[in-house]
């Protein structure tokens, strides 16, 4: 593709109209022809007018449907699911309780959002498809490797590839992607069809702004006809970033510093690797092979078949050919780490790597990962098609973890664990099943472009909780599902400005970096959830199974989802998935639900829920008026005894203003009903006071009557709906009370959710006022029951670093020492003076170090302070010094915070901090309340500095660090703070999360206005 293809010039006046200078010439034959087709256009029109049936002038679309709309025709006798206008008044749909519901039907051809006009800038061409890489490279670690390097400079690396190629359209150029690559002499591009071997490449230029590297050849390239490119390279293996191929250092139990070399290719970082098509659409198979010294070794997708030695310097080592697969997923590893291994079932080699002296570490990951490996080929019907599946762990990585395929790269302590230290491996399990199921989701089939990333990690989120359930059953982790993940994606959707799932990207770093956000991996698992019970479980599982069958070895995008499910529930019950599922992937945000009932009527109606209903939003959809297909449950309480497992289910449709649920006359007048019964609908409902009311009566009677997953929803919900100002404030105080001493998950359901008004009533009460404030006194009424039951028990408390990447998983011990739970706090305190007691050293377990070190700084003086500022220098265990910095983010003066971070992060100081590092110690000053305002100082003073030590980093992104510090605002003045910072600064990847920040100040301080002194005289009436 040339550079033409991205501009439009204007043709001239005489490449118009030939010779003739301006005017208007019109030969009778024109004007004759001229006559006739507007008198053919008037007939048309007539006809359509006529035809057509009037629509009301308020349901005008402004774009075309996305979505089909059933019309009259479509409409289904009264024992069906849907009437006609005539049978419902103002075309609303009634469901009769008696009757078994059918299901939307297909309505025509579907439709499809039209992207924007330039959504194309940027990509590839399709004229030629690449079908096979040949590569070898050559990374040059360390001083002695220098001599050899094509670049002369250590952490280089050399490199040849031939891509054998497919022309589908002549052309007489091929462009691939190139970034910061140098090449040695020309490019060749030979024919392989014919038998004439003459090199037809002519020229290449570089188009830096797309990273494009375009080939000029002598002659058209013929469709259908094979071709081979071949070139020489070498590249930069980056220090600064760790993404593409770059050096990873770490540092031995004797402190002798090594590295490895290591890539990270997703989102679009395999072109600084190697010239190549690097979009996911542009699959093909790899034969790969790596020169390395003869001291290490190396890994890439494929299982290494042969080994030879060089020279007395220089390995090479050959694997197999690893089919259709894009090239965000290549990956290779040169190394001197060890490995354990088992061979499942199914005959694939499992290995464990990681540095030698870790292997006693590597056992409890090699074992979930051969039990869910093993049970996914099942669950799937589907085996994994490589020899083998690595999974290594590496210390300095930005993520915590890649999916690679046959070679899942992680952050060490994602993958290594010590069972008899730190108690449930719940955060390791988690992060190796979701890695594994991107073998299938993401790896076998692909989708097609970062729109559909969703595709990749909405289903690994999901497919989470059904691997979790096989090796830690006693978790009962699926019960848990809307209180991990359900739960976050709704509040993160209800700032309103986050964008659907299936929002265009632009084929910009930031565009793609931007779609892996809580959006893409939580709404996504979220509303997968929802289509698995509307669907049943069998009738989801088939059309999956379909899905990958289909589409294994090549790209796939929703519709092709849709497609296979409606397949798969064609004679069970006869949905039709796109038609429903395009309202929820199409769209931003999910409804409120809002029911009220008047004798057996219950009339519902919906609108996007807002936590601010009064902020500007997008109307990009407003033909559609932000409605939705809901598949409404109910149950009631006169219902049957297993109806919360079998809930009665209605359809509402984004065309109705209203839909009906009658109840059966044995359902009393007084009896409580409730929607979304087990909370696995994507949407939040609201009732009419009396049924709230009731609901509320039955929770202070017998609250055993809801379910586990129904309770701790409702705690969330009413928390929620009240920050929204739908619900008084009241409900959820009621539900809490009711609900809260039931059991230990309601219990932290009441401790999540007061933590909002923690944070707004103490936010600047950093635990040192006597006596403590009735707030504190709540706080730790509440974390009472569960610290004595499992206050500083190794297998409740998480160890810092998980803790972080895990923040579903409640750490009762730490909530304890925050709101200064005396007994904690003086254990911590004094575990700290034993520690520096040099005469007695004393060990504490490593799971509750983390807890002990922070708040024995967080409630100690200079000396603990000192103390942790000399240990995080001088140790030698990187996992210490991780401790430590965190720990010194926890102290309550905000002098030592501020200097902590200008000295560490401005300084250096010469430690040698990773990014990874750095965002642990801005990311733990912005959490506390001492620090918020010093981590947003900081921010605001070091902005582009911030922005490149964060950007790209999944773990603790800039997003997180900004969230973090202005969770805390609820001022005007720091509304007007945020706003002057957005109008003086680059926001990039930032810009989401900064409009969500807006909007939650804005809610903050409409919440100090209206909810606040209530709130604490309603706290100070029961503590």
């Amino acid at each position: 593709m040339g550079e033409t293809e991205f501009k439009l010039e204007e043709a001239t006046t005489s490449e118009v109209h030939g010779d003739r200078k301006g005017g208007m010439y019109c030969t009778v034959s024109r004007i004759v022809m001229s006559l006739l087709t507007v008198t053919v256009l008037i007939a048309a029109t007539a006809v359509l007018v006529y035809y057509l049936p009037t629509r009301p002038v308020d349901q005008v679309a402004t774009k075309p449907s996305i979505v089909n709309y059933p019309t009259a025709a479509d409409d289904i006798t009264p024992t069906g699911r849907l009437t006609t206008s005539a049978e419902s008044p103002g075309n609303t749909t009634t469901t009769d309780l008696t009757t078994t519901a059918q299901q939307p039907q297909p309505t025509g051809a579907p439709v499809t959002l039209a992207p924007p006009d330039d959504i194309m800038k940027g990509r590839l061409s399709k004229t030629v498809l690449p079908r096979r890489y040949e590569l070898t490279l050559r990374p040059f670690l360390y001083d002695d490797d220098v001599p050899d390097s094509k670049l002369g400079q250590r952490f280089t690396f050399d490199g040849w590839v031939r891509i054998k190629v497919e022309c589908m359209e002549a052309t007489d150029e091929i462009t691939l992607h190139s970034k910061n690559i140098t090449i040695h002499g020309m490019p060749t591009v030979h024919s392989v069809s014919t038998l004439d071997n003459t090199d037809i490449f002519e020229s290449y230029k570089m188009i830096e702004e797309y990273s494009f590297l375009v080939l000029k050849l002598k002659e058209m390239l013929r469709p259908h006809e094979g071709y081979d490119i071949f070139i020489r390279y070498s590249g930069i293996m980056a220090t600064d970033i760790l993404l593409g191929f770059y050096p990873s250092k770490y540092i031995t139990s004797q402190n002798e510093t090594r590295y490895i070399a290591t890539t990270q290719m997703e989102g679009p970082y395999a072109r600084r690797v190697l010239p190549c098509f690097d979009e996911p659409t542009f699959k093909a198979s790899y034969d790969v092979q790596l020169e390395h010294r003869t001291d290490m070794s190396a890994l890439s997708n494929g299982i290494d078949i042969r080994r030879i030695q060089l020279d007395s310097h220089w390995s090479r080592t050959y694997f197999k050919r690893v089919p259709s697969m894009p090239t965000y997923l290549l990956a290779f590893v040169v190394h001197d780490f060890s490995s354990i291994n088992v061979t499942n079932a199914h005959g694939c080699l499992i290995r464990i790597w990681c540095e030698t002296e870790l292997t006693d570490y590597a056992s409890y990951a090699l074992n979930v990962s051969e039990s869910i490996q093993t049970y996914f080929d099942d669950y799937l019907d589907n085996e994994f098609p490589l020899d083998k599946q690595d999974h290594i762990a590496i210390q300095e990585f930005f993520f915590g973890a890649m999916e690679n395929w046959g070679l899942i790269t992680y952050r060490d302590i994602t993958l290594l664990y010590d069972e008899a230290m730190y108690g449930s491996g719940r955060y390791v399990a988690l992060m190796i099943t979701h890695e594994l199921a991107h073998m299938w989701f993401g790896n076998l089939v692909t989708m097609d472009w970062w729109n559909d990333l969703w595709l990749n990690e909405g289903f690994a989120t999901y497919m989470q909780h059904i691997g979790i359930d096989l090796v830690l059953p006693e978790l009962k982790i699926s019960e848990q599902f809307y209180a991990n993940r359900v739960s976050f994606a709704l509040y993160v959707d209800g700032t309103g400005v986050y964008p659907s799932l299936r929002e265009p990207v632009y084929a910009t770093e930031g565009d793609i970096l931007g779609q892996f956000n809580g959006i893409t991996y939580e709404k996504g698992g979220s509303i997968l959830w929802m289509l698995e019970h509307f669907l049943t479980l069998d009738v989801f599982n088939q059309g999956i199974r379909n899905y990958l069958k289909e589409r294994a070895y090549k790209n796939a995008n929703a519709e092709h989802l849709w497609e296979e499910l409606t397949y798969a529930d064609k004679d069970v019950g006869k949905h039709d998935v796109k038609r429903i599922m395009d309202t929820w992937t199409l769209q931003p945000g999910y409804p409120l639900i809002t029911l009220t009932r008047t004798g057996q009527d219950i009339v519902a109606t919906q609108k996007r829920f807002m936590f601010n209903f009064n902020a500007n939003r997008s109307t990009e959809f407003d033909d559609l008026g932000h409605r939705w297909y809901v598949p409404l449950t109910y149950v009631y309480k006169s219902g049957p005894s297993d109806q919360f497992d079998k809930p009665e289910q209605v359809w509402m449709e984004p065309a109705d203003q209203y839909s009906y649920i009658k109840l059966p006359d044995e359902a009393a007048s007084d009896d409580w009903y409730l929607a979304n019964a087990k909370m696995v609908g994507f949407y939040r409902v609201n009732y009419e006071d009396d049924n709230w009311q009731r609901l509320l009566d039955q929770a202070a009677v017998d609250p055993s009557v809801f379910p586990e997953e129904t309770k701790v929803g409702l705690i969330d919900l009413t928390h929620y709906l009240s920050i929204a100002e739908v619900i008084p404030r009241y409900i959820y105080q009621n539900f809490s009370t009711y609900f809260g001493p039931s059991s230990p998950s309601t219990r932290r359901a009441v401790v999540a959710t007061s933590s909002y008004f923690a944070k707004m009533l103490l936010r600047n009460d950093t635990g040192r006022s006597q006596p403590a404030s009735p707030v504190q006194n709540y706080m730790q009424q509440l974390i009472e029951p569960l610290y004595a039951e499992s206050g500083w028990d190794d297998s409740f408390t998480p160890d810092i670093q998980r803790q972080r990447r895990n923040k579903h998983q409640f750490d009762v011990t730490s909530a304890a020492c925050f709101h200064s739970n005396i007994h904690c706090v003086d254990k911590a305190s004094s575990l700290v003076k034993a520690y520096m007691d040099e005469e007695k050293p004393i060990t504490v377990s490593p799971n509750l170090r983390s807890v002990v070190y922070c708040n024995g700084i967080r409630f100690g003086g200079r000396p603990e302070w000192n103390y942790g500022w000399e240990m995080m220098q001088t140790t030698t265990d990187r996992q210490e010094r991780a401790r430590w910095m965190s720990a010194l983010t926890c102290s309550r003066d905000s002098s030592l915070l501020k200097s902590y971070l200008q000295t560490v992060l401005e300084q250096g100081l010469g430690l040698d901090l990773h990014r990874g590092e750095a965002a642990l110690i801005l990311i733990g000053v912005a959490e506390n309340p001492a620090g918020y305002q010093v981590a947003w100082d900081f921010i605001r003073s070091n902005w582009e500095g911030t922005y490149e030590l964060l950007k790209g980093n999944r773990e603790i992104s800039i997003s997180d660090v900004f969230g973090e510090v202005t969770s805390f605002f609820n001022t005007q003045e720091e509304l007007q703070e945020l706003l002057d910072f957005g109008s003086s600064h680059r926001l990039g990847v930032l810009k989401y999360a900064y409009q969500a920040a807006i909007i939650e100040t804005e809610v903050n301080i409409r919440w100090m206005v209206n909810s606040a002194q209530q709130t604490d005289q309603w706290i100070a009436s029961i503590v």
